[in-house]
């Protein structure tokens, strides 16, 4: 039930609350952030922008009321994985079914065990990508000390679950990964990929920004999913 993670992300609305002044930042921050379950090792990871946020579209309450006991983080955790399911009934069906069917063509396993899994880089619940933007940087450009340690969270949840390949499927994350996690390494031109070392393993890490917002056309998907099986097969010989 306890993530250590989840302590620290805590740990963080703690601290940084107070920092904002500009009301849609305030409100944002009064908000849960987006807690974990301990992830699979070993699946498909996705990394997204920030968890969305609808408040009529959940029974959590989603005010943020230091403190937050281990049982309080646990119930979140399990609210943001039930909206990962695939299905039409499901509001955020419109993001992960895609998710869902990437997965489905590059792993053949069982259909009942989980293929991948999905964090987030930042932990903000906001749909406008401008106030995220806004709470993680600096005025003169770069991320601020919220956003890094946001940085710092991501890694470590990277590094727990072991992912078989990374993908990211949004462009603004993608800017962010490729200069704070992967420091601005330079894409692998004959594999056409970058690599995130965890533990001293080299982990295949596609950056793509041309299927965010739940929107992935048929002939975009072919040529990635051909691209990414290819990667995965060579990896692992």
């Amino acid at each position: 039930m306890s993530y250590y993670l989840n302590d620290k992300i805590s740990d963080l609305w703690n601290r940084f609350s107070i920092q904002f002044s500009d009301l849609d930042c305030k409100k944002c921050m009064e908000r849960v952030p987006n807690y974990y379950l301990k992830p699979t090792p070993n699946k498909i990871l996705f990394i997204g922008l920030n968890p969305a946020f609808q408040d009529n579209k959940s029974t959590i309450k989603y005010s943020f009321t230091p403190p937050i006991s281990t049982e309080r983080m646990y119930e979140i955790a399990l609210d943001n994985e039930s909206s990962k399911t695939k299905g039409k009934g499901n509001y955020y069906g419109k993001f992960y079914n895609i998710l869902h069917d990437i997965s489905d063509e590059l792993i053949c396993e069982e259909s009942n065990q989980k293929k991948f899994e999905h964090c987030d880089m930042f932990l903000m619940r906001e749909t406008n990508s401008r106030i995220v933007k806004q709470m993680v940087e600096k005025k003169e450009g770069g991320l601020n000390q919220f956003g890094l340690e946001q940085i710092d969270v991501l890694k470590s949840y990277i590094e727990d679950a072991k992912p078989s390949i990374i993908i990211i499927p949004n462009a603004m994350s993608a800017d962010y990964y490729l200069q704070y996690v992967l420091g601005n390494q330079s894409i692998n031109k004959e594999k056409g990929i970058y690599y995130t070392e965890i533990n001293k393993i080299k982990v295949p890490t596609i950056l793509c920004g041309s299927w965010q917002y739940g929107r992935l056309d048929r002939f975009t998907k072919e040529i990635l999913l051909s691209h990414m099986k290819k990667i995965m097969k060579s990896h692992k010989q």
